[in-house]
C-alpha cells in the first residue's frame, strides 16, 4: 500500500473514533501495516469499526488482521456439474511415493480437475498481488500433471 493509501485509511479511523496518532505511533504503524494491501487494511478498518468501542492500538489491527481469514468475498457460488474424474469436487487427491533414503514414504497431493469445478481452486502463490503473501505454491490441473 501507498503511504497516501495508508494515510487516507488512517485518517477514517482518527476520525471516527475523534483521537489522532502522533507522529512516531504513525511510523510505527506504518512500518507493520504498510506491508499490506489497501484492499486488506480497508477491509481490516471495516471490522474495527464493528468491534472496538475506543481507538485501537496496532496490537487490535494485528489481531484483528489474524482473525478475518484471507477469503474473497467477490466469488459466486459456482454450481457443481457433474463429472467422472472427480465426482464434481473439482479437485483429485493422488498419491506419490517419495525417497526417503533407503524407504520410499506415499505423501498424498492435490491436483485440480480440468473441469468448471476445478475452476474454483486455480492458485498460484508466484503471481498473487499480495505481495507479502508470495509464495511458491500453486495447485497444479491434472493436465499439467498428465493424468
Amino acid at each position: 500500500m501507498t503511504l497516501g493509501e495508508f494515510v487516507e485509511e488512517t485518517s477514517k479511523l482518527e476520525k471516527y473514533y475523534g483521537k489522532e496518532l502522533d507522529e512516531f505511533q504513525r511510523k510505527i504503524w506504518n512500518e507493520e501495516i504498510g506491508k499490506m494491501s489497501a484492499q486488506r487494511y480497508r477491509q481490516i478498518i471495516k471490522e474495527v469499526f464493528r468491534t472496538c468501542k475506543f481507538m485501537p492500538k496496532l496490537a487490535d489491527i494485528v489481531e484483528i488482521n489474524k482473525g478475518l481469514g484471507y477469503h474473497i468475498d467477490n466469488k459466486k457460488q459456482i454450481e457443481k456439474v457433474d463429472c467422472n474424474k472427480c465426482n464434481g469436487e473439482g479437485f483429485i487427491i493422488y498419491t506419490k511415493l517419495i525417497d526417503n533414503g533407503n524407504i520410499k514414504i506415499p505423501y498424498d497431493y492435490v491436483a485440480r480437475c480440468n473441469c468448471e469445478n476445478g475452476n474454483q481452486y486455480v492458485y498460484d502463490g508466484r503471481i498473487i498481488q499480495d505481495t507479502e503473501h508470495r509464495s511458491n505454491y500453486c495447485i497444479p490441473s491434472v493436465a499439467e500433471l498428465g493424468f
